[in-house]
Order: C-alpha cells, then sequence, then structure tokens
C-alpha cells in the first residue's frame, strides 16, 4: 500500500487498535492517528522504559517495522504532533504541565487564508467574503473540537 493512499491511516488503524488496548491497559497516555503516536510520560525514566516495551510489543506481537530515527524520548516543547505543539504553564500551582498549542505552521496556514479572503484585489462579493471565512472557522471549531 502506498504511504499517502486514502486507505492507509483506516488500514494502520485496524492493525495498531491492538497497540491502543495495550496502551490503555497500562494506564498510559497517548495520541495516535494512522502510524503516528505520541505516549506521554513524566520521568525520562520511565519513557525509556515504555518506549522499550512498546518497541518490542510492535516488533514481535505486530510484527511490525519501527523507524528509530523518528523515535525517541523529547521534552514536550521540542515536537508536534499532528499539527499541535506544546508550551509550558504557567498558571499558579501547574509547575511541569503544557498546554496544547496549535503549532507554528498551523497559525501561518490560517493567516494566509484569511490574507487572501480579505484581501481586497481578491475579486468576491462581500457576502462570498462572509461565507468562506465562516468556512474556515467552522474547519478550525471541527479541528480542535471547540463546539
Amino acid at each position: 500500500m502506498p504511504q499517502g493512499s486514502p486507505l492507509s491511516p483506516l488500514l494502520f488503524n485496524i492493525v495498531l487498535n491492538e497497540l491502543d488496548r495495550e496502551l490503555e491497559r497500562q494506564g498510559l497516555r497517548f495520541i495516535r492517528y494512522a502510524d503516528d503516536f505520541s505516549i506521554y510520560l513524566k520521568t525520562k525514566a520511565s519513557a525509556r522504559k515504555v518506549g522499550n516495551n512498546i518497541y518490542r510489543f510492535l516488533k514481535r506481537k505486530l510484527k511490525l517495522p519501527i523507524n528509530r530515527e523518528k523515535s525517541g524520548i523529547r521534552q514536550p516543547v521540542q515536537f508536534t504532533v499532528l499539527g499541535f505543539g506544546f508550551v509550558p504553564t504557567y498558571r499558579k500551582g501547574e509547575r511541569g504541565k503544557y498546554q496544547l498549542v496549535v503549532a507554528k505552521k498551523g497559525w501561518e496556514k490560517l493567516k494566509q487564508k484569511l490574507k487572501t479572503i480579505t484581501r481586497k484585489t481578491t475579486p468576491m462579493s462581500f457576502d462570498e467574503r462572509i461565507q468562506k471565512l465562516g468556512e474556515v472557522q467552522r474547519g478550525w471549531i471541527n479541528a480542535l473540537c471547540l463546539r
């Protein structure tokens, strides 16, 4: 199956459903979409231990290859997942916690879309602009589950 095929995320979800159940059984916090996943732990030691266990699980039980270059232990602020990044929370009493935010690339894309729609030289009526802005807004609301 070629990567990028519309069917590949569905097939990954079917194959990796067993991984989801294993992670849930262990009480781990994680995010997964198709073959891209992140597991969230408090210490490097527990991250190493869980990482090695998951590596063995994927290799032995599911017979899946693992790309070691893309795999690793990172601080939350050092990566993005599914278009989101993490920033430290600066609320009182919440030291060591992080907030999920839209990654910079996503914001840039949104700003570019809004500029294109609102640019005076873009040929469209006021009503069309409002409709397009509503479409962008609905897309973001759906993506962020803000309903």
